[in-house]
Parts: C-alpha cells; sequence; structure tokens
C-alpha cells in the first residue's frame, strides 16, 4: 500500500493498529449498485448513520488492490474531507466493535470534545431484521389511523423510518414502538450480549438506542454512535458484511466500519511523516485478556507510548509468528491470571527475563527499561 501522511486522528487510530490509505473514490458504479440503501430522512445536521456509497467503494477497492492478499484481520483507515473512516475486515464481533469506539472516542477527545456518551442498538441478523420489520408493520397498522399521510408515505417507502423521522409526530411514534432488540435470533442476542462486556470493559459511558437501525438493506448486528454534551452526533458505526454479497463474495466478508465526523473547517493540523514505531508487543492469552486489553492500550496511548497488538487473533502460535517477523525488545503478556490481578508481566525477549506489575504502574515502568 501506499505510504500516506497523516495527521493527528489518523497517528492515534495508528496506536490502534489502524493503517493509513488513500480514501476510497466513489464511483457512479457505486452509488447505482446502493441505490436501495439511501437514507429516506434527510438529518438537519447532515450527518447520516450510513452511507453505503461509500462502503461500497471500500469493498471495490479491496478486491481492485487484491486486499485480499494482506494477513488478516485488517485494519484501515483514511480521511475524506473533514470525515475520517476506520475500517475492519475479518474482527470477530465484540472486539471489532470495541476497537471501533475505543478509537473513535480517544480521537475525538484528543479534538477536545467533552461529556462524550455511546449510544448502542442491534438489529441483528436477516432473520432478527425480517422478524422486526413484521414487528414495526404491526405496529404501523395498529396506530395506522392517527398517522400524517406524509409519514404514511415515509413508511410505506422504508418501515425503518419510523426510528429516523423527525418532528413532534415521528418523536412521539418513537417513544412507542417496539425496540429491535426484541426481535433479535438467539446467535445475534449473544453477540450483542458480548458487545454490551467489551464496553463495559472499556469504562465508557453507554445507554441503549433503539432509534439506532440503520438501513435495512444493508446494515446488520450492532450500530452506534458517539455524542457530546450538547448531543451532537460525533461518529456512527456499524457493521455492512451484507453489502460484500453484491460484489460476488460467496460468503459474506466480515465487514464494521465507523465515520467520525470533522469539523467543516477544520483548524491546521500537525501532519505526521510515519506511524508510531513499537518496542513492545501485547500478547493476549484467553477471552478475559482480549477484553481487557484495549483499555490497556488506551492506556499505554496516553502515556505515549505504542505497542503492536494483534486483537482479532485469539491463538498464541499466531500472535508468536507476528513477534518473530516484528521483533520487539519486550513482549507484553495479558493472560487469565494478569487479567484475574490487573497485571502485565514483560518478557525481554532476548534474556527471557521476566517481571509482572500492576497495571497503574505499567506506563512508568516501561519508560525506564533498557533498549
Amino acid at each position: 500500500m501506499k505510504k500516506i501522511e497523516f495527521d493527528k486522528p489518523l497517528y492515534i487510530a495508528a496506536h490502534f493498529g489502524f493503517t493509513p490509505i488513500e480514501a476510497p473514490a466513489v464511483s457512479n458504479e457505486d452509488l447505482r449498485m446502493t441505490e436501495d440503501c439511501e437514507e429516506k430522512v434527510e438529518k438537519t445536521s447532515g450527518r447520516f448513520l450510513c452511507n453505503a456509497p461509500e462502503k461500497a467503494a471500500f469493498i471495490r477497492h479491496y478486491i481492485e488492490r487484491k486486499l485480499a492478499e494482506l494477513p488478516h484481520p485488517l485494519a484501515l483507515s483514511w480521511r475524506r474531507g473533514h470525515n475520517y473512516s476506520l475500517e475492519l475486515v475479518g474482527y470477530p464481533v465484540g472486539v471489532a466493535e470495541a476497537k471501533l469506539i475505543r478509537t473513535s472516542l480517544s480521537i475525538l477527545s484528543e479534538e477536545g470534545y467533552k461529556g462524550l456518551v455511546v449510544e448502542i442498538n442491534s438489529i441483528g441478523d436477516k432473520e432478527s431484521i425480517q422478524a422486526y420489520e413484521r414487528e414495526l408493520s404491526n405496529f404501523v397498522r395498529k396506530v395506522g389511523h392517527s398517522i400524517s399521510a406524509e409519514l404514511k408515505k415515509l413508511f410505506k417507502e422504508d418501515i425503518f423510518a419510523i426510528a429516523k423521522a423527525e418532528g413532534e409526530e415521528a418523536e412521539k411514534l418513537r417513544k412507542e414502538m417496539p425496540p429491535s432488540v426484541s426481535s433479535l435470533s438467539s446467535a445475534s442476542r449473544a453477540q450483542f450480549k458480548e458487545v454490551i462486556e467489551y464496553l463495559e470493559a472499556l469504562g465508557v459511558d453507554y445507554r441503549f438506542a433503539p432509534e439506532l437501525v440503520g438501513h435495512k438493506n444493508f446494515c446488520s448486528e450492532a450500530l452506534f454512535a458517539v455524542r457530546d454534551d450538547t448531543e451532537h452526533l460525533l461518529a456512527a458505526g456499524y457493521r455492512y458484511s451484507r453489502l460484500s454479497r453484491r460484489f460476488g463474495f460467496k460468503k459474506e466478508l466480515a465487514l464494521i466500519g465507523a465515520t467520525i465526523f470533522g469539523e467543516k473547517k477544520p483548524k491546521e493540523r500537525q501532519v505526521y511523516k510515519e506511524a508510531p514505531k513499537p518496542k513492545f508487543q501485547l500478547v493476549h492469552l484467553g477471552r478475559e485478556a482480549r477484553i481487557r486489553a484495549l483499555p490497556l492500550i488506551e492506556l499505554l496511548r496516553s502515556s505515549r507510548i505504542p505497542i503492536y497488538h494483534f486483537l482479532g487473533k485469539d491463538k498464541l502460535m499466531a500472535q508468536m509468528e507476528t513477534a518473530d517477523r516484528l521483533r520487539p525488545p519486550y513482549l507484553l503478556i495479558v493472560g487469565q491470571k494478569e487479567a484475574l490481578e490487573n497485571t502485565v508481566t514483560i518478557r525481554n525477549v532476548e534474556s527471557r527475563a521476566q517481571d509482572t506489575v500492576p497495571i497503574s504502574n505499567l506506563p512508568s515502568f516501561l519508560k525506564h527499561l533498557p533498549f
């Protein structure tokens, strides 16, 4: 991939393992292919939760640039205008959503936003979405006598518009509509539970938002948004694996992305010519260790200590093969014992000597290690 000069948001994203690339151009073919995914409700903020043409452009870019030949899972980022995109390919549920949310919050916090809150919801898999469509249709029929002709027309075009339409009438309906989580299949319910577990491990403020439903023709599973203390929409993310089928994939490509909405008139930004150069690699062993990994990465990022990490890989052998290739001087090991005791074991790769320290002391300990 072409080497990209990147600014502070992309530099922060690099701490979380995102590689910056050129922004994929949206073609007329991408627009045509996703005509049935167009949002029917125009937000006054000019910020849409979902943007199918941009996601289609990335899938096309993935195919044309033969990104499938790169080691997976993939974490990529780019800037388009004043917005930033974070995209993950091949990441498992839970860690993917948490990685996007943690990265988005770090970028927004560094940009000076206060009172950040994560809104979260799930529409589930195809089975869940079909069940929810039926639930919404039944609800609209029951209250149809009191709905204006304008809203009836909107709901006929897209029943999910009930969760997005603006105005006093729509707001009243939203308070009474059935939530999508009540229609989740058992598999989707388990996946959403895992996403919530990661959110709680991150220690961020979050709330359930039934109005986050995305678009029924290409979104699936969990969706999230980030707002500040003025309720301004600052970031949004969702899975769009179903869109890959339109490009001929026999099996859905695991795709999830987030958009961070920048200022329309961005301030002058510092440009970085290269990514952070880690001297440590995180090795996680077990589910509990992986859940605790993102808060650890953020702690070190805020202390200006970059580390290699591969949260999309669970197997120890795969992580150690990466360590052999990158040859970091030290490994940061978090297994079940460390996760329970809130510690990290630091191993010198060359001498095999190791120390175990509390996470609260980790930044100071690492900064005093010899290299």
